[in-house]
């Protein structure tokens, strides 16, 4: 196997140097750089086989390079690599040309087998047409992830795709995305209920766009059957077919609700979204989202003991039920603040179940890496120390303990076991208290 030199544009130090020292054990010849500025240079003066490109670059976005390297013509193959995927850094780097797109932290016989696969094919992915559309996916957990990596590569495609999870957890929404970003999305999209389909026909008729088939599972075998040969056959014409179901779809093939041959027809992207209980931390803003939807100006303010309630609940209709949940809760609190009492008695009970997570794993992390970026993000002169961030999560943290102990520092004293003099010191700093 030829050498062939690779292009690392990594600004942490330890990870480049790993991933230097694998793609040389690879048979490869690796040139780190730790900026976009360096790397675009480095672009300039030699043409590597592959580009490896973290999005969280000191001087510029990765995908900033990557738009730039595009524009040059390059035809690189270029591997996205990012700490904090989101829905938009996944979509963007389809949109601008990336071949493929890993989150950290790596595992790095992925990162060798991606490569590797890079390496083979050397085409970047294309672009989909037109600019982004309204629809979105709200959230950063870091279950995600997947699901965000799964949507950009629907995105770059036309194949069939699957998309599974619970009732209410948003595959309806994860299929609107898909299209939005897509390059069918000037045409039309259409939902057809699996169980209410009378004819195959009524699929097989349909042209061009994007067919979403609902429930996939509900079908009747033997329509299933054809299905799978409607799909096998020649695609001109026929509108790209997304697929969804909320059973797992191997124990569906295993006992029988889904034909095989369907299954591998459209199983090629599979792209799981999880429970709402399994991303807690995306629970305020969803909220914030859903409750700014109504005609009610401003949105009601909802209290940390309802927060607190609302990541605790296991949410078995997800953010379905969510949505339902908070409806009823600011009609009951007539555009007030919402409290416990508004709650339905199931919801609001979930605030005293000591059992319950507060986050899914991962998820403070996630957050706080988010916040961590877009303060880093700021310009050198305008950032601030180290001191002044600690300052502002403990200024976070003392609002909400405060509001949850009727606004009496005595009470939070006691409940967190601190000094009553230390913790007025740190509510007056925080601008919680006033002096005296």
């Amino acid at each position: 196997m030829q050498a062939k030199p690779i292009l690392i544009i990594e600004d942490e130090h330890a990870l480049g140097t790993a991933l230097s020292i694998l793609v040389r054990r690879m048979g490869h010849l690796p040139t780190l750089v730790a900026s976009g500025t360096a790397g675009l240079d480095a672009l300039r003066q030699a043409k590597p086989a592959a580009v490896v490109l973290d999005i969280g670059l000191p001087d510029m976005s990765g995908l900033r390079v990557l738009e730039q390297l595009r524009a040059g013509g390059a035809e690189v193959p270029v591997l996205v690599i990012t700490a904090h995927a989101t829905l938009d850094h996944a979509i963007q780097a389809q949109k601008s040309g990336a071949t493929g797109y890993l989150t950290k932290p790596l595992d790095l016989r992925q990162f060798e087998q991606t490569l590797g696969g890079l390496l083979t094919q050397g085409v970047p992915l294309a672009a989909a047409d037109g600019e982004p559309r309204t629809a979105a996916l709200i959230g950063a957990a870091a279950c995600l992830r997947e699901v965000f990596i799964g949507i950009a590569r629907a995105c770059a495609g036309d194949v069939p795709a699957l998309i599974a999870g619970p009732s209410g957890a948003g595959k309806t929404l994860t299929a609107t995305v898909i299209h939005a970003h897509s390059p069918r999305a000037s045409q039309a999209l259409e939902f057809l209920a699996c169980g209410r389909v009378l004819d195959p026909g009524e699929i097989e008729s349909r042209r061009d766009g994007t067919l979403v088939l609902e429930e996939v599972t509900e079908l009747a075998p033997e329509w299933q059957s054809r299905l799978a040969t409607w799909l096998a056959g020649p695609s001109a014409g026929r509108p790209r077919v997304l697929a969804t179901t909320s059973r797992d779809p191997r124990e569906a093939v295993n006992d029988g609700a889904l034909r095989e041959d369907l299954y591998y027809a459209l199983a090629t992207l599979t792209i799981p979204v999880p429970a709402l209980r399994e991303r807690s931390g995306d629970i305020p803003a969803l909220s914030a989202f859903f409750t700014g939807l109504r005609a009610d100006a401003p949105p009601p303010r909802i209290t940390p003991p309802v927060m607190a309630a609302l990541q605790a609940y296991a949410w078995p209709g997800n953010v379905r039920e969510l949505r339902h949940v908070l409806d009823y809760a600011v009609t009951l609190s007539g555009g007030g603040p919402v409290f416990l009492s508004h709650l339905p008695a199931h919801v609001a009970a979930a605030a005293d179940d000591q059992a319950a997570p507060a986050l899914a794993p991962g998820e403070l992390e996630a957050a706080v890496g988010r916040w961590l970026d877009a303060a880093l993000a700021q310009p050198e002169e305008g950032r601030q120390g180290y001191d002044k961030m600690l300052d502002q999560v403990e200024a976070v943290m003392l609002r909400h303990l405060l509001e949850r102990h009727e606004n009496k520092p005595t009470h939070l004293a006691a409940a967190l076991r601190i000094n009553r003099a230390t913790l007025r010191q740190k509510l007056r700093r925080a601008g919680l208290q006033r002096e005296g």
